[in-house]
């Protein structure tokens, strides 16, 4: 069994489905915030994930996955911020397709490489960018969930910088940053 800390335990005993764990990606250029995202096997844009590993913890799992299948490094958060349930194809199976939660971490991207993985494609996205190609080819149920990631994830970091979010964010996510303050 993983090591896991007690939110990744519990959300592994309530969700009811495998959990996984995501890095989501990021970097700041000039007051810029991008996220890196990297292709699945079907050629849907995706966080680099990954199921736990045994001797690891969630985060270390995390950057682990970013490491392999976008080749980056950098500093993980210890503590998941958000989950969301996707649809994976069944091992072995091309059409049949199986639920799972992703736990996500904070990951900032110091330096990146080609990374381990062939086919990843790793590549940079404005948030509005990446909410558009994360629910490229994924049902609704799942593109909103996912969407609301990167949503929590410029949040946290509005929060975490002190700055106000950018004005293309939306009046409801700068009230919903003030009001955590």
């Amino acid at each position: 069994m993983a090591r896991m800390c007690a939110g990744l335990r519990r959300l592994a005993e309530t969700a009811g489905v495998p959990v996984q764990v995501a890095a989501v990606c990021y970097r700041v250029r000039e007051l810029k915030v991008e996220f890196l995202l990297v292709n699945t096997t079907s050629g849907k844009w995706t966080f680099p994930k990954g199921r736990l590993e045994p001797t690891l913890t969630g985060s270390q799992t995390a950057a682990l996955e970013a490491w392999e299948e976008a080749g980056a490094k950098g500093r993980v958060e210890e503590d998941f911020f958000a989950s969301y349930l996707d649809a994976k194809r069944a091992l072995g199976h091309d059409s049949r397709t199986r639920e799972v939660m992703i736990a996500t971490y904070m990951l900032e991207v110091h330096t990146t490489v080609k990374p381990d993985e062939s086919g990843r494609n790793p590549n940079w996205f404005t948030p509005q960018e990446a909410k558009k190609q994360l629910a490229n080819g994924r049902p609704s149920r799942y593109s909103e969930q996912i969407a609301r990631i990167v949503d929590a994830a410029m949040e946290r970091l509005a929060i975490k910088h002190a700055r106000p979010l950018p004005a293309w964010h939306g009046a409801e996510m700068r009230r919903r940053a003030a009001a955590s303050r």
